[in-house]
């Protein structure tokens, strides 16, 4: 049997999904279909056989292990909702917020087993890894219609959160002090990536170096996922290979012993996943990295599809509702792609040794037709030019990123740290003006806002990458590539322009405030009724869904001057104008003054500001929304904090739960 690692590392994920996807108590029906189907295959596919047989054992390993972690520690991790608890263990992570406080994360033992858990407590001098105690109510994450806070944790295995202010006391003294050197020492280096960087430039950098995200402008950041290259950003194979291949340069002529250096370079590697804060894909590199490094200690060759599978197995044995984070699926399915489907093209191909860019556009391209599915369902989207984009901007990235990676071996000291940083700023100034000039070309991103256009458009990637893959002639592959691409492009643009002329609105509500989205197409409208950019987030899932690409005003109720700065700093698409039922205390060159009575034409939309709401006039409808109630026509519906959707094709207002997604429940 080829490949066994992979073989067994794929069935036991599929294990896990099934297990997870559906009720706990049907596991054992799952188990014995799973087991008759092998057995049937093993019997009929003789030459299949031993495929059949391990993989139907790796799947019902997955389904059974999926089962016993949430009955033995899911479920008694949960049964703490709502209760005061004790958490003894050590400080994950700390954030000072301001007045004294901040958001301590703890790392211990809750009923009998390991979680993190984030409390609010006194400011305090606490350090990674310093041993603590806290003492606070505790209740289970909960999405809301601004963060998925549940969905998003869960995959990482913590599932409760404090309630208001906790005690907490350190106990003793630090529980792994190199690991925390290595924390303090990313620290480091990051505040001085802040430094000595560009205002735009700096949080790019410090991002692509250390994985944290939280500098960079949220509207820069949605940009360059849209177009393709926000993988950058997830700390993984390009930054572990860039690291690699600076340090195995450095270690050659003083450590000539081959094992002794792949040793050495085992724990640099590790102790690199700690300074880059450990994420999924970076542990996927890091052990996929790993068993390359140890198979030069012993007489087996590495595989980059076993490898892969031993990694899926490793990472879900540790955790296994990783399989839901989209950082998993899109790690695991780009190092298949890169790894595995890319080098079984080009040998097909005969492109072994053709060009650099050549060789980097074919595996670029494969990438992102594998990565077409899993994009649409996480994100709702795709950019069909992200092979050109990757092509092209990459290489500067990742020169961008060699910097750095100096910056971090010189210890952060500022007569080299300043000049190396200096540079990367100007790289990545034109990798983000370059990315600019193809965020306009908007009809190069495809969404997928139905059904039916994401199946279309999933079945139409894997079978121009199956058809490519089995081509001996590179021409006849890239011409299926190009109309499969045409295609989806195809596909797209008719899902959009069947959706012409439906008007939908999403109002996220509490019972003071809301936020109004009204979709046309591609095209959005907002209204700010007293929320001051709330719900942002909610905003952003709205386009993220609808495929949304132009803003063409967002009108704010109060604190106009603050708000814009919110939606200027986080939209994206940025808005073509901002319009504020009050004076702004600061002038702003994009915003006016729409006081009551006041009236705009928006092409066929005509907006109107009346005594504390907004009324649009749009094909023969009249819809008026103020901040606990909105009309449609002569109907009135007040939402009472719930928030809520409608369709002009349906006629009906529905409630929204978090996932934007509609229930049943309708007035």
């Amino acid at each position: 049997m080829v490949r066994k690692g992979f073989w067994c590392g794929i069935s036991f994920v599929a294990g896990l999904l099934l297990a997870a996807a559906f009720s706990v108590s049907l596991w054992w029906i799952f188990a014995i279909s799973i087991s008759l189907l092998a057995l049937i295959g093993a019997f009929a596919f003789s030459k299949f056989r031993r495929y059949f047989i391990v993989c139907g054992i790796c799947t019902v390993i997955g389904l059974i292990y999926s089962t016993l972690y949430t009955h033995f520690v899911y479920d008694k991790i949960i049964a703490a909702d709502n209760s005061v608890i004790t958490v003894e263990g050590y400080v994950s992570d700390y954030n000072y917020i301001g007045h004294g406080q901040g958001y301590l994360t703890v790392k211990g033992d809750v009923c009998g087993h390991s979680t993190k858990i984030s409390f609010l407590v006194n400011d305090d001098d606490y350090e990674y890894y310093d041993n603590v105690k806290v003492t606070g109510k505790v209740s289970v994450l909960k999405d809301t219609y601004n963060f998925q806070s549940q969905r998003f944790y869960f995959s990482q295995g913590v599932f409760l959160r404090g309630n208001g202010a906790a005690k907490a006391e350190l106990t003793g003294s630090n529980s792994h002090p190199l690991l925390r050197g290595i924390k303090n020492y990313s620290d480091r280096i990051y505040n001085t990536i802040l430094e000595f960087s560009g205002d735009e430039e700096k949080g790019f950098l410090a991002a692509m170096l250390c994985g944290d995200k939280s500098e960079m402008d949220p509207s820069l950041k949605n940009m360059l996922y849209r177009n393709g290259i926000g993988h950058i950003f997830a700390v993984s194979g390009t930054h572990l290979v860039v690291f690699c291949s600076i340090l195995f340069r450095l270690l050659k002529k003083p450590v000539k012993n081959k094992k002794v250096r792949s040793v050495i370079m085992l724990i640099l590697v590790w102790g690199f996943v700690v300074f880059s804060g450990m994420s999924v894909s970076v542990i996927r590199s890091a052990v996929m990295m790993s068993i390359v490094f140890i198979s030069d200690l012993s007489p087996r060759r590495s595989d980059s599809a076993n490898s892969l599978g031993i990694a899926a197995i490793i990472l879900c044995a540790a955790q296994p509702y990783c399989v839901f984070s989209a950082s998993f699926l899109l790690s695991f399915t780009a190092a298949f792609a890169a790894g595995t489907v890319a080098p079984f093209f080009t040998k097909r191909a005969g492109l072994e040794k053709a060009v650099y860019p050549l060789k980097l556009f074919i595996y670029s391209t494969t990438v992102s037709l594998c990565l077409a599915p899993v994009s649409l369902i996480m994100f709702g989207g795709y950019s069909i030019i992200a092979p050109l984009i990757n092509v092209l901007l990459i290489p500067l990235c990742t020169a961008a990123l060699f910097l750095c990676f100096f910056v971090a071996m010189s210890a952060g000291v500022v007569f080299l740290a300043k000049p190396l940083l200096i540079a990367a700023t100007w790289i990545i100034k034109a990798v983000i003006a370059a990315v600019r000039v193809f965020s306009e070309l908007s009809i190069l991103y495809i969404t997928a806002d139905s059904f039916w256009a994401a199946a279309i458009i999933t079945v139409l990637s894997i079978c121009v990458l199956i058809f490519a893959c089995t081509r001996k002639k590179p021409l006849l592959s890239a011409i299926a590539v190009a109309i499969g691409t045409a295609a989806c492009l195809l596909c797209s643009c008719i899902n959009t322009l069947l959706a012409f002329g439906r008007s939908e609105f999403y109002i996220f509500a509490n019972k003071k405030s809301c936020t109004v989205v009204v979709c046309e197409s591609e095209n959005a409208l907002i209204f700010d009724i007293g929320s001051s950019g709330k719900y942002l987030s909610a905003v952003e899932r709205v386009f993220d869904k609808k495929g949304i690409r132009f803003v063409d005003a967002v009108f704010i109720e109060k604190e106009p001057y603050y708000t814009i700065g919110r939606y200027k700093n986080t939209l994206y698409p940025s808005a073509e104008v901002f319009l504020s039922a009050t004076e702004l205390s600061v002038p702003d060159k994009d915003a006016y003054l729409f006081d009551n009575n006041s009236t705009m034409e928006l092409g066929e939309v005509v907006v109107s500001r009346l005594e504390n709401c907004f009324e649009i006039k749009y094909n023969d409808n009249v819809y008026r929304f103020c901040s606990d109630c909105f009309y449609i026509d002569n109907d009135r519906y007040d939402t009472d904090g719930v928030s809520v959707a409608f369709s002009s094709d349906e006629k009906i207002v529905r409630r929204l739960d978090y996932e934007l997604t509609v229930t049943d429940i309708a007035w």
